[in-house]
């Protein structure tokens, strides 16, 4: 019973150090091959039409995972994201995925 108290006690910490890294990712890439996100879809997660680059603030978090993983399978129709969601780890993409939920919709 105290091992769940401790979780639930760190998991909003855990949520915001993973919107963190997801910030990072967003913002330079995670030097594995994974461009900066923002290059497209905006540091605001805003999308941009010139790029037919999607909004993804405020999107929920397990929707955009399910996204990159497909489009990581060759499920999408951008040679360029599926690259760059194979560059990310599971991990990385749920970090992705809580910073661009956590920003407010366009």
């Amino acid at each position: 019973m105290r091992i769940l108290w401790v979780l639930l006690l760190l998991a909003p910490g855990m949520a915001f150090a993973a919107a963190q890294d997801g910030r990072e990712i967003v913002l330079h890439g995670n030097g594995n091959g994974a461009l900066p996100c923002a290059a497209c879809h905006g540091v605001d997660g805003a999308g941009k039409a010139s790029t037919g680059a999607p909004a993804l603030a405020g999107l929920p978090a397990a929707s955009i995972q399910a996204d990159l993983a497909r489009i990581a399978q060759g499920g999408g129709n951008s040679a360029l994201m599926q690259s760059i969601a194979q560059a990310l780890s599971p991990a990385e993409r749920a970090a992705v995925a809580a910073y661009f939920s956590g920003l407010a919709s366009p």
